[in-house]
Parts: structure tokens; C-alpha cells; sequence
């Protein structure tokens, strides 16, 4: 195990939606996801943790954390963070691993903003 940590990764995107549709998408992700579920769902703060239980180099899960920023009446700016259940990412494949899940997680809320997921 290395002696270092690094931070947790992170990402942000804004978008050309409404604070209330991207809410409305990030809530209907969980099934084009596996394996993950909603955690923490807090609409009044706009903040959600989606949780994916223990697999791969994950062996205790990771949490993904969402928050939701109203930039514009017609626009959004989206924050994701990942990080371990227990710990911190410690190695370079675990943070290639975070990545990969919040591009992911990106990519099917994008299908669903455009109407290619329901």
C-alpha cells in the first residue's frame, strides 16, 4: 500500500437544462448503473450520494457525491466526487477506477437529459 494519499477525483460539468430536470434525470440513473443505489437524497441542499457496494479493488464500495448548482434558470452545474466507503484512494489504478465510474455515471445522465434513457 503506498504512503501517500491524493485527493479524491473529482469532476464538474454544466449543462443546458433546469435545476429541476437534471434532478429529476439524477434520480432516474440508478437503473442504467449497476451496481449502484441512491444513499442520500436531499433535495432542499441539491446534494446526493450514490452508493456502489464493494467489488473489483473497491472491496468495501465507494460513494459518488452529487451536487447540484443552479447557474442560470436554464442552466446547471454539476459536481461529482468520488471516494471510497472506508479510507481514502490511495494508488493510481484506484483513482483510474474513480474516474472511470464518474465518466461513466456522466455519460448515462447526459442519455437520459437527452431523452435516449428514460
Amino acid at each position: 500500500m503506498a504512503d501517500y494519499v491524493v485527493p479524491n477525483p473529482k469532476r464538474e460539468v454544466r449543462c443546458a437544462f433546469n435545476i429541476e430536470v437534471v434532478r429529476a434525470a439524477l434520480k432516474a440513473i440508478e437503473p442504467h448503473v449497476k451496481p449502484t443505489k441512491l444513499a442520500v437524497s436531499n433535495d432542499t441542499m441539491n446534494f446526493y450520494i450514490y452508493e456502489a457496494p464493494a467489488s473489483g479493488i473497491f472491496s468495501l464500495g465507494m460513494f459518488l457525491d452529487i451536487s447540484l448548482h443552479e447557474i442560470s434558470p436554464t442552466h446547471t452545474l454539476i459536481q461529482f466526487e468520488g471516494r471510497r466507503a472506508v479510507g481514502w484512494i490511495d494508488s493510481t489504478h484506484e483513482i483510474t477506477q474513480t474516474y472511470g465510474f464518474i465518466n461513466g455515471c456522466i455519460s448515462m445522465l447526459g442519455k437520459i437529459l437527452r431523452g435516449e434513457l428514460k
